[in-house]
């Protein structure tokens, strides 16, 4: 048995279920960075000479990830319901 990534529907579920868990805990990172900074500097992440940290960027993108590998599955779903 060869190994194929992302190329069964166990393994696109997985790893789009993971990549949405990364994306929260990564918006949650960043949201509470944003809070901390704000309370020490007067603004938020992002703002003024302060650098965005890295959770800003990794939240959408883990977002976009977890869309592009779920999206077979959610038409899937919604197509079989509109049979139904």
């Amino acid at each position: 048995m060869r190994v194929q990534i992302l190329s069964h529907r166990e393994n696109r579920l997985i790893a789009g279920l993971s990549a949405l868990v990364a994306a929260a805990l990564s918006a949650e990172y960043a949201w509470l960075h944003a809070r901390s900074t704000a309370a020490l500097y007067g603004a938020i992440c992002g703002e003024g000479p302060l650098v965005h940290c890295a959770a800003c960027y990794a939240a959408p993108a883990l977002a976009a990830v977890a869309a592009w590998l779920l999206a077979p599955e959610v038409r899937a779903l919604l197509g079989r319901r509109a049979r139904d």
